[in-house]
């Protein structure tokens, strides 16, 4: 029996009807003739809400720092014994062997520097701040489609606006401007400037650097879809902006590389039964599908290549930490100009169907390293360390008197700034946030960049010890530090094979009419982000195969079918965020009970990244329920991720009217679930986002 239920958002077949249509093409429309040709419009006004039902913001954003309000003693190490040893615990303390009290000017009534500023307690000056909503828009889009006979153009409207303050409870770096806070150099003005900027895309040497979008920090404005579309027997042809969405799996995307994501408007967390066409990113591009016979498709594409659009610093869903600038170099490098291509070929024979890919891109989601800030900020002179370290650059490395280490500091990855990382504690926990090395990201942070050498910075090896008092001493000499880290993208091939049965048993039971895919694809040598961010980013393989079962079943005779779906996804060498599985199990020692700064053996501190290994492994499951003349629908989905997390999703959908419609559905969170660890799963990073989400709809 050949399957017949062809998705309609997309090129693949999947789920259908309702499920399948995108948001953008609902409702009944209109049309009308204009210059020969037949002219047909819908659309729709949305307002979606989420409120935060977790209490807690984002990690990643500043007011949702776990080191927020709390005492955290720092003691800084001596570098001329390797940071062994602190400061304080040396006779004479020295910077690079010079006497501490030498670096300073006599200070009246105090006869032993030794220990004059050298240790602290310290609690970061941004408070504890909840949110009370994480998401609020009001969405407009139209589609219109005006053709000649065989030929066509078509587009797609879309206009988001978020006024922005409405229960976010921002940080405004103005607030703060007395400390360093509300100017800092190096980055986009519009994101480090005063409030978060929610929409506004822009790349090192770009702003709008998209052909079809603009947007700011309270509105995007673009063209999902704007192209002409030709049709001769069985070739169609497509040129313009569009998407190509090839696979069909939710939560995964195995098959569908054509194009990224874009992330700022709910990251992942919309409704789950959408598989992304929402977020899915499009590109300008030509794109041509054959019927080549009655059961062989032949469908290819070129486009433009555009990367996959992260959420910006202190927003709702920001996943990069705030104490982090990333510099991307899509239009520096040229990404632009750069084009991805593909082809797929899909036959059905009678109950079964097979398809192949080829796709030969530069990875959306790129890849991140340490690089230079490029911004020549000395170290404060308010503290004891930032004074010594300031003479001793301008004593030991002929710095420009005034200047201090500043210059050193703009040729490392590293800026003096209050709204960096200011404990040892917050460095090694950011970095088991986001899934990396922090002892190995503080060693490239020196061996990668001479200038970090020059300031005394030192590859510690895996001495957890010397790096808390490597870490605590340029913390308390900084008053602060930014890191500065650059996004790059690399071009790779991805080969997918994939088969298909429908099965056939007794009519109405269970084994009827199942659909079970397959999906499989293959990636020789994909570049990563390193986990220690290195400058040689790491090359793996790529392995990632699907499984999926779906299957409509009539439980009750009243009521329409019930849709439910089975999917389980393994991968290689990644999660599915894109991260390397060798960062998975990070440390953050305070969690431990092995102190940073006292003089424990290394041997008796635990493996720092252990990783995954044997691959990530996930599961969704997912089932709808309509009732009656389809007014209401009952839906649930969930993610699990094997190593102890999960997402899960309930619904509900409701059509007062024929052109009304309000959606219902709570994001639910856990990086913890069946005694899982949260560092050894992808959930965590999302555990913050727990949320009730209300979308009401009017069509037209």
């Amino acid at each position: 029996m050949k399957r017949v239920k062809q998705r309609i958002c997309g090129a693949s077949m999947s789920l259908a009807g309702v499920l399948c249509i995108s948001p953008a093409f609902a409702g009944g429309g209109a049309g009308f003739q204009i210059f020969g040709g037949d002219v047909t419009y819908n659309g729709f006004i949305r307002q979606e809400d989420a409120i935060n039902t977790s209490g807690v913001a984002q990690q990643a954003n500043q007011f949702g720092d776990p080191e927020n309000g709390r005492p955290i003693n720092r003691v800084a190490g001596d570098p001329f014994t390797g940071y062994k040893t602190s400061l304080g615990l040396g006779l004479p303390a020295n910077i690079g062997g010079i006497p501490l009290p030498t670096l300073l000017p006599p200070t009246p009534g105090v006869s032993n520097l030794n220990l004059i500023g050298t240790s602290d307690t310290m609690t970061r000056f941004i408070p504890k701040r909840d949110p009370e909503m994480n998401y609020h828009i009001l969405r407009f889009e139209l589609s219109n489609s005006i053709s000649w006979g065989s030929f066509s153009i078509q587009s797609r409207l879309r206009v988001v606006g978020d006024p922005g303050g409405l229960g976010y409870r921002d940080f405004d770096a103005r607030e703060y401007a007395n400390i360093g806070a509300g100017n800092i150099p190096g980055g986009p003005p519009r994101q480090f400037g005063s409030t978060p900027d929610y929409f506004g895309y822009s790349v090192d040497g770009k702003q709008n650097p998209l052909l079809f979008e603009r947007s700011g920090r309270n509105y995007q404005v673009d063209f999902p879809a704007l192209f002409a579309q030709w049709t001769n027997g069985n070739v169609t042809v497509r040129a313009g902006n569009q998407s190509v969405a090839w696979g069909q799996l939710l939560f995964f995307r195995i098959m569908d590389t054509a194009n990224g994501l874009d992330l700022r408007r709910h990251l992942i967390l919309g409704r789950a039964l959408e598989e992304y066409a929402d977020s899915r990113e499009s590109a300008p591009g030509l794109r041509l599908t054959w019927q080549a016979t009655d059961t062989i498709s032949v469908d290819t594409f070129a486009q433009q290549f555009i990367p996959t659009i992260l959420t910006n610093i202190n927003t709702p869903y920001n996943i990069i930490p705030s104490q982090f600038t990333l510099h991307d170099r899509y239009w520096q490098d040229g990404g632009y100009r750069k084009v991805n291509y593909g082809i797929r070929i899909r036959d059905e024979l009678g109950n079964y169907n097979w398809q192949a890919m080829f796709t030969r891109r530069y990875n959306q989601l790129g890849a991140i390293r340490w690089t230079k800030s490029l911004v020549n900020t000395p170290l404060p002179n308010s503290n004891v360390l930032g004074a010594a370290f300031n003479k001793y650059c301008e004593l030991a490395l002929g710095s420009p008197l005034g200047q201090g280490c500043g210059p050193q500091l703009a040729q490392s990855p590293l800026q003096a700034s209050s709204t960096g990382l200011q404990t040892a504690e917050e460095w090694f926990n950011a970095a088991s946030y986001i899934k990396l090395d922090g002892l190995g990201g503080l060693n490239k942070a020196v061996d990668d960049f001479p200038a970090s050498q020059q300031v005394l910075g030192q590859d510690i090896g895996r001495d957890p010890v010397a790096a808390g008092n490597e870490l605590d001493a340029f913390f308390m000499a900084s008053e602060g530090l930014r890191g500065h880290i650059e996004r790059k993208y690399f071009q790779e091939n991805v080969i997918g094979l994939g088969g298909g049965y429908v099965t056939e048993g007794e009519p109405g039971s269970l084994w009827d009419q199942l659909i079970i895919n397959v999906e499989a694809t293959y990636t020789p040598h994909r570049t990563y982000t390193s986990v220690d961010l290195g400058h040689d980013f790491t090359k793996q393989n790529e392995v990632q195969i699907g499984l999926v079962m779906e299957k409509y079943q009539r439980f009750f005779e009243s009521i329409p079918a019930t849709y439910m779906v089975f999917q389980a996804l393994h991968q290689r060498s990644s999660d599915l965020a894109g991260l390397l599985l060798k960062g998975y199990g990070s440390e953050n020692y305070s969690a431990t009970g092995v102190k940073l700064n006292a003089n424990v053996p290394v041997s008796t501190n635990p493996k720092i990244v252990p990783g995954i290994h044997g691959g990530a492994n996930y599961i969704v499951l997912a089932a709808l329920q309509p009732t009656d003349a389809y007014i209401f629908e009952f839906s649930a989905a969930a993610l699990i991720d094997v190593q102890g997390g999960v997402l899960f999703q309930p619904a509900l959908q409701w059509k007062p009217r024929g052109n009304m419609t309000v959606n219902a559905f709570y994001n639910y969170v856990n990086g913890h679930a069946f005694n899982g660890n949260a560092n050894k799963n992808l959930m965590s990073i999302l555990e913050d986002d727990d949320e009730f989400n209300v979308r009401l709809s009017y069509q037209f």
